[in-house]
């Protein structure tokens, strides 16, 4: 009788518990790694980084963690900028191409029947409408574009654009010298008041030279405004979406194409040597005996 007790009081461990158990350690594993890395911020975890709980690094990585995140507001914000002007100057330099080209055309087509009405005995009157109405088309379509100033506003989204350019290329330049320091390995085994009077001296300067970066900003900011209004904004931002999900699927289709030529060429072999020789494919002319 006391065996049957035991056995009954045995605890009954079936799977469905010992899954649970596993998810359970999973899912607090997984939440003691993201409370690490929300620790360690643009830091790697490592648990043999002697310097990591000092007062020193703390500040440290809070300061450069700030630089970075400012860096990135103001970059993220300004692409997105450059992004709508560079669809709308697509669309004026389209306009202009086509203005151009048709001038082009029919000033040569004119030009052609004026030449040569003798030799294919083109009636005058046929001539001299051509020309008039090709003439009144080249008046007319310049006028319209000088009217809705094309060229001024293509000239001054170019001019814009390359301003983004560059306030782009100084953000980079300010995360290339920032990115080394991310590298928490620099701290290992240093005397933290020595680094932290190290990076004091880069700090000083990125945050004077933030000052300008912000102010070359806000004058990009009010030119972006006063060239783009609401509505081209708007429809803008549409366009560059489509762009966006057009290329993200021509992607998709690039890998999957990308993936049948792989698994079309497993267990095909690599060398494409044969015993089989052409004349041209002998390169010694001295290992055939006599």
């Amino acid at each position: 009788m006391s065996n049957n007790n035991a056995n009954n009081s045995t605890p009954d461990i079936s799977s469905n518990n010992i899954n649970s158990i596993i998810n359970e350690k999973a899912i607090s594993k997984t939440q003691d790694e993201n409370e690490k890395i929300r620790e360690d911020g643009v830091f790697k975890n490592d648990s043999s980084f002697n310097n990591k709980n000092s007062k020193e690094f703390i500040i440290f990585k809070n300061e450069l963690e700030s630089l970075i995140n400012n860096n990135l507001y103001i970059l993220k914000e300004c692409k997105s900028n450059k992004r709508l002007l560079d669809i709308k100057y697509s669309e004026l330099n389209k306009k202009i191409s086509y203005i151009q080209i048709s001038v082009i055309v029919f000033s040569t087509l004119s030009g052609f029947l004026q030449s040569t009405k003798e030799f294919f005995n083109t009636p005058v009157s046929i001539v001299s409408v051509s020309g008039i109405s090709i003439s009144t088309y080249i008046s007319l379509i310049l006028s319209v574009s000088k009217y809705y100033k094309f060229d001024e506003k293509k000239e001054s989204i170019h001019n814009l654009r390359e301003k983004y350019g560059n306030l782009h290329n100084k953000i980079e330049y300010r995360m290339d010298i920032l990115g080394p320091y991310t590298n928490y390995k620099l701290w290992e085994h240093q005397d933290p008041q020595v680094k932290l009077n190290e990076w004091s001296n880069i700090k000083q300067e990125m945050e004077s030279e933030y000052i300008s970066l912000v102010e070359t900003k806000q004058a990009l900011t009010t030119e972006f405004e006063s060239i783009m209004d609401s509505k081209s904004r708007n429809k803008n931002y549409i366009k560059d979406k489509e762009l966006v999900l057009n290329n993200r699927r021509k992607l998709v289709d690039t890998l999957k194409n990308h993936k049948l030529l792989e698994d079309s060429i497993i267990g095909l072999p690599t060398n494409f040597d044969s015993k089989i020789e052409l004349p041209d494919d002998d390169l010694n002319n001295w290992d055939n005996p006599i």
